[in-house]
């Protein structure tokens, strides 16, 4: 949306409360945030670990599902009834305001799917509600071909689909001069500590790598409720002196984590609910940073990585594929270097959110 307002544009946000302020103005782009539940201190559905994890606290939060859905009807009505065009991103759950829109004002919406929003839909008997969505909008942008194929075979409208992939802000992560441990290899991963994540595998092959290589050691990066579970994994295979789990650091230490690392490695799985990667952001950030990356080859990541092009593709959950490819790497220094030169190219023509904007830019003027 930044850079979307760089084109003359202006643009509105409208996002429920997560603390702070309730009004703001971000890089030229105005945001409100909504309170969805009184009295205001109980509000617990959104922020945090994100509705689908918090929704799981209990009743009180469950029922602010639907306050939040009616504070998002009201508040789209109030303050978003002179715009020309409506983003929807996630449409399950902050469509029905840009639904009501249309049907009131006949303010034209399109959205974007992660791909997260077509497995829950599917779990909790909501396809119903996509669909809706989807066929009243007048576009609908999958963030992969992965999320586009799931929206397909889930029954949604072919001809309102269209692959817009998310990006990443080329001017924050890029490579820095940064000195490297050059005795110690240094394998970063990023992400919420949950199960499609695959960080168990991760942690598995790296055990595997050490019976070669001692001096490897893993960083994740991350909370979530596997972080007990992880790291009692890490105590078990005794690798607290090669493996660690950070908490959630700032974008500035990131950015620092991956400029320090080696190589950066999203061991993504389907997990036991059906639920995979919709893209995997945090790839396209390593890769800005001129690093070399692995990922499964599931979901939305082949999007991103061509294999022995721009990074390595390994089977999602076989440890010992993914070893092997840890150790070429390690190994073999023209490769990661071909890699990380191939990775950072692609991402800044392709996955910039400069380029991005244009084709979003596209769409609205199509309307």
């Amino acid at each position: 949306m930044r850079e979307i307002s760089k084109h003359g544009h202006e643009v509105y946000i409208l996002a429920p409360y997560t603390g702070g302020k309730t009004e703001y103005t971000l890089e030229s782009v105005h945001v409100e945030r909504f309170h969805y539940f009184y009295p205001k201190r109980f509000q617990n559905l959104c922020g945090r670990s994100g509705m689908v994890d918090n929704v799981k606290e209990g009743f009180l939060v469950k029922f602010q599902v639907l306050t939040f859905l009616l504070f998002n009807i009201i508040h789209s009505l109030r303050n978003l009834n002179n715009m020309d065009i409506v983003h929807v991103q996630w449409p399950i759950p902050n469509g029905l305001g840009a639904l009501f829109l249309k049907k009131i004002y006949g303010i034209p919406y399109i959205n974007t799917v992660h791909g997260e929003e077509v497995y829950l839909s599917k779990r909790y008997h909501a396809l119903f509600a996509l669909k809706w969505f989807v066929n009243n909008s007048t576009k609908t942008v999958a963030n992969s071909s992965a999320t586009l194929n799931s929206c397909l075979k889930n029954g949604l409208e072919k001809e309102k689909l269209n692959i817009i992939p998310f990006g990443v802000d080329i001017n924050f992560y890029k490579p820095l001069k940064i000195p490297k441990d050059e005795n110690m290899f240094q394998i970063l991963a990023v992400g919420y500590l949950i199960e499609r994540k695959g960080f168990e595998y991760l942690i598995r092959a790296v055990k595997e790598v050490l019976n070669k290589h001692k001096d490897v050691r893993l960083t994740i990066v991350g909370s979530g409720p596997l972080e007990e579970k992880l790291k009692s994994l890490i105590t078990e295979l005794k690798l607290e002196n090669n493996a660690k789990i950070m908490k959630n650091v700032s974008d500035e230490e990131l950015l620092q984590l991956y400029n320090s690392s080696d190589l950066f490695v999203l061991p993504s799985i389907v997990d036991s609910q059906g639920n995979t990667e919709g893209l995997g952001v945090v790839l396209l950030e390593a890769m800005a940073c001129k690093l070399p990356v692995i990922g499964s080859n599931t979901g939305g990541i082949p999007d991103i990585i061509q294999h022995s092009e721009t990074g390595l593709l390994v089977p999602e959950k076989d440890v010992s594929q993914l070893s092997e490819a840890i150790l070429n790497l390690i190994e073999n220094k023209d490769l990661r270097d071909k890699l990380a030169v191939n990775g950072y190219n692609q991402v800044r023509e392709n996955f910039n959110w400069k380029e991005i904007s244009k084709s979003y830019l596209k769409v609205y003027n199509s309307i």
